[in-house]
C-alpha cells in the first residue's frame, strides 16, 4: 500500500486546518480579553482590585473613613482621615472610635453610641457632642458612632461595646429615620438586619458581605463576572439597573416592630452587664418623628430614661438665641431648596449640655463641670460653611 507523501512512518495523522484556525481565534480572543481587562484596571488605578457597582455614596471607601465588617457592615477605620466626605478633622482611634481632639481622660467611660449625628458628621473632632460631652463631665466619654447606622446597627456596636469592659454609663442617640434602617439589608454598604419570627428577633445577613459584591443569592457565575473590569463595562451598559447595586435595598416594612424589640433586647444587655442607659431622641428640621414615637413609648415603658431633643432645640430657635444656620450646617446648591445637614459644634453643645444634666442628676460626671456659653459655643462654631456628600440627615 502507497503511503501519502510527507507523512513519516507511525506518525499520529496531522491537525486538520480549520482546528488550527478554531484554535488560533481562541487563543487569540482570550489575549485580547485579557489585554482589555489590565488596560480597563490600569485606567482605574487598581491592577489587583475589583470594580464598584455601586454609586457615589459609600459607607466603605476613599471619602468615608469605613472598612468593611462581617457583623456590623463598616465601621470607621482607625488613623488620621484627611481626606474625608467633610472635608474636616476625622481621626479614628487604633479601638475604631472617634477620637475627641485631646488625650483621654483615665476611668471607665460613658459609652456613646448613634448615627452620623453621634459621629459627628461635619465637624472636626473636638465639636462633636460626645467630645463636648466628655469637657462638660470631665470624665471619659467614647464615641463609638457610625455614620450611616440604622438602629439595628446602633444596638450591635453598643454590645460591641459593652463587652469590651466596664462602663459608668450608656448613651444611646438615633433620629427617627435610624428606625426605617432597620428595613434595609444595603444602604450605601451590606448591612446586618433584623427579622422577626414567632415574635422574636432574628439576626440576618450576616456575615455581611463587602460592599462592591453584589446579592448573596446572586448566581455563581454572575459573581465571577463582578470581579472583571470588562465585564463591568458591558454590564453596565447593557444590564446597568441589574448590575449595579442599588443606594438602598429594602426587605421589609416591620421597622418600628423591630425596633422596638431591639430595645428590649438593648434593655436586657444593659441590666445584665449593671450599666445605666440613656436614650436620646435627637432632632433636626423637618424631621418626622412617627418612626420613633413608639420606640420611645417602649423605652419609657421598659424605665429607661429619655432626652427627646426636639423641644430643647426648637426653645433655641423660637427664643431668637439661635438661628437654623448657627446649630445645623445648611448646603446651597444653585436651583434647589437649601438642604439642613448635620450639627455644628454649637448644635452639638446642645446636645452635649441636655446629656451631662441627665447624667449628672445620676451622680455620673463631676458637678463642677460647667457647659460653655453660648458665646463660647458661638465663637468655635466660627468654621465655613462645608460642602460634604451626606448632606442630608436622612442619608
Amino acid at each position: 500500500m502507497q503511503e501519502r507523501s510527507g507523512d513519516a512512518p507511525g506518525a499520529a495523522p496531522r491537525r486538520a486546518p480549520w482546528g488550527q484556525a478554531l484554535l488560533l481565534v481562541g487563543l487569540s480572543t482570550v489575549g485580547t480579553l485579557l489585554a482589555i481587562e489590565l488596560l480597563l484596571r490600569l485606567l482605574a488605578g487598581q491592577p489587583l482590585g475589583r470594580p464598584d457597582p455601586g454609586g457615589a455614596i459609600r459607607m466603605v471607601g476613599s471619602r468615608y473613613p469605613g472598612s468593611h465588617h462581617p457583623e456590623l457592615g463598616w465601621v470607621p477605620t482607625p488613623g488620621e482621615h484627611t481626606q474625608n466626605a467633610w472635608g474636616t478633622r476625622v481621626t479614628i482611634t487604633r479601638q475604631g472610635t472617634r477620637a475627641h481632639g485631646a488625650a483621654p481622660l483615665p476611668g471607665d467611660p460613658v459609652i456613646a453610641v448613634g448615627d452620623s449625628f453621634t459621629f459627628g458628621d461635619e465637624v472636626d473632632d473636638a465639636d462633636t457632642w460626645p467630645a463636648q460631652l466628655e469637657g462638660l463631665l470631665a470624665a471619659p466619654v467614647v464615641n463609638g458612632g457610625v455614620f450611616g447606622y440604622g438602629l439595628d446597627q446602633i444596638v450591635l456596636r453598643a454590645e460591641a461595646l459593652l463587652a469590651r469592659g466596664p462602663a459608668v454609663a450608656l448613651v444611646v442617640s438615633i433620629v427617627p429615620n435610624d428606625v426605617l434602617r432597620c428595613e434595609y439589608a444595603y444602604r450605601y454598604a451590606w448591612k446586618p438586619y433584623f427579622t422577626v419570627q414567632d415574635g422574636e428577633l432574628a439576626l440576618a445577613g450576616v456575615p455581611v458581605p463587602e460592599p462592591d459584591r453584589g446579592p448573596p443569592q446572586e448566581p455563581a457565575p454572575r459573581r465571577w463576572l463582578r470581579r472583571s473590569y470588562l465585564a463591568d463595562l458591558v454590564y453596565r451598559r447593557l444590564d446597568p439597573e441589574d448590575w449595579l447595586l442599588p443606594d438602598s435595598l429594602r426587605v421589609h416594612r416591620r421597622g418600628v416592630e423591630v425596633g422596638s424589640l431591639l430595645i428590649d433586647r438593648l434593655d436586657a444587655a444593659s441590666r445584665a452587664r449593671g450599666v445605666p442607659w440613656l436614650f436620646v431622641l435627637n432632632w433636626y428640621p423637618r424631621a418626622n418623628p412617627a418612626p420613633a414615637d413608639p420606640i420611645v413609648a417602649r423605652a419609657r415603658a421598659l424605665g429607661v430614661e429619655v432626652l427627646e431633643m426636639q423641644s430643647r432645640i426648637e426653645a433655641e430657635l423660637s427664643s431668637g438665641r439661635a438661628r437654623i444656620a448657627d446649630l445645623y450646617r445648611i448646603h446651597a446648591k444653585e436651583g434647589e431648596p437649601l438642604e439642613v445637614g448635620h450639627m455644628t459644634r454649637r448644635g452639638n453643645a446642645l446636645v452635649a449640655a441636655a446629656v451631662a444634666e441627665r447624667l449628672r442628676a445620676s451622680g455620673i460626671g463631676r458637678l463642677g463641670s460647667v457647659a460653655p456659653s453660648s458665646q463660647e459655643a458661638d465663637s468655635k462654631s466660627a468654621d465655613a460653611q462645608r460642602g460634604g456628600a451626606e448632606r442630608n440627615p436622612s442619608s
